[in-house]
């Protein structure tokens, strides 16, 4: 969006088609925080955090903070939220290890579906193994894409603790992954 602070400006007075495209410009990124954490109810908490932002865009001052970080952190307490109301039960398991035997179960063989398919299903059933707040982390910054400075504030962590937990995270991750076929690395001109 190429000037941020004057469409906020515009949607805190109002005006509707600043709105549409403040919506068009971030559903992707809202989405896809309430599809990661919550699967087939993610429609509903993205239309929630929605909401949310049009009630609360009055209190956001640009100069303050940045905007993608702000709607990022309401769109996860929207779903730890609607995750607590459900009752459901997130593991919390620190440093677990991820058993590659149990990432495989339940997947489907390969003429049931698409080798791609399989292998993003293989990254998020790995991904489920870890605790929260690694989740968090590998959503915000390798996912969707945000600074780690920006994860820092999302998640009022240090910077520093980002970097870090990012990175064994990625290397967990890794040697849980690289058990699978799907995801070894072909070397060239084979």
């Amino acid at each position: 969006m190429e000037n941020l602070d004057q469409t906020i400006k515009a949607c805190q007075q109002g005006n509707a088609l600043a709105w549409e495209a403040l919506i068009k410009a971030y559903q992707g990124k809202v989405f896809g925080v309430a599809f990661y954490m919550l699967k087939d109810k993610s429609e509903d908490a993205a239309q929630e955090v929605f909401i949310k932002l049009y009630r609360n865009l009055g209190q956001f001052h640009s100069s303050a903070q940045s905007f993608l970080p702000w709607l990022l952190t309401i769109a996860r307490n929207c779903c730890l939220d609607r995750l607590r109301k459900s009752k459901t039960k997130m593991k919390y398991e620190s440093d677990a290890e991820v058993e590659p035997e149990t990432i495989a179960d339940g997947i489907e063989s390969p003429e049931e579906g698409t080798v791609e398919e399989q292998r993003k299903e293989l990254l998020y059933q790995a991904i489920d193994k870890f605790d929260q707040t690694n989740k968090d982390i590998l959503l915000l910054k390798d996912i969707q894409g945000l600074k780690t400075e920006d994860v820092a504030a999302v998640l009022e962590m240090p910077t520093g603790t980002i970097k870090s937990r990012s990175n064994r995270a990625k290397i967990k991750l890794a040697k849980a992954l690289s058990n699978f076929s799907q995801f070894k690395i072909k070397a060239s001109g084979n």
